[in-house]
Parts: C-alpha cells; structure tokens; sequence
C-alpha cells in the first residue's frame, strides 16, 4: 500500500511539472515552418536552464497574433529530441 501511495504522489507531481507555465518573450515567428523562437524563463519540467531557442509547434493556428517582442506564457514538452509549445497565453 505504501509503495502505491509513492508511485502516485510521483505520477501527480510530474503531472504538475508536465503543465508547466514558463514565462518568456518572442523573439521570431515562423508560421510556415510552424516555429517559435522564444527567450525563456527556466524549464524545470525540462532541466533547462533560460536561454533563447527555437521550440517546434504541431499546430501553426497557436501562433497567430503573436509577434516578435511579446510577453508570453507557454507550456513545453519534449517529443523525441525535439521540443514543442503545446500551448501560449499572454501573462495575466
């Protein structure tokens, strides 16, 4: 019982890490290419310290309205050796 109560807490609290709001500013906008350059807050969910990089969308309709030079919020994850923005909303 107790073993299953650990594995939980740990299932639940990369959950938490997977969802991860990270702040940062756009600096280019590809939607042809379905690209985004951003420079980033850390990405704990990602060990990754901040920097500026390029993450990959799967959908090119998240980056519309956002230019270079806004102040976003994002979520990342990463697919194979890529990394994508699965979601962006400006800061509240």
């Amino acid at each position: 019982m107790k073993n299953l109560l650990a594995i939980s807490l740990l299932l639940l609290s990369f959950c938490a890490f997977a969802n991860e709001w990270v702040k940062g500013e756009t600096r280019r906008v590809d939607v042809d290419n379905k690209k985004i350059t951003i420079k980033h807050e850390e990405l704990k969910s990602l060990d990754m310290p901040p920097m500026s990089m390029v993450f990959n969308v799967e959908n090119s309709e998240i980056l519309k309205g956002i230019n270079p030079g806004d102040q976003i919020e994002f979520i990342a994850e990463q697919k194979g050796t890529k990394l994508f923005v699965k979601q962006i909303r400006r800061p509240q």
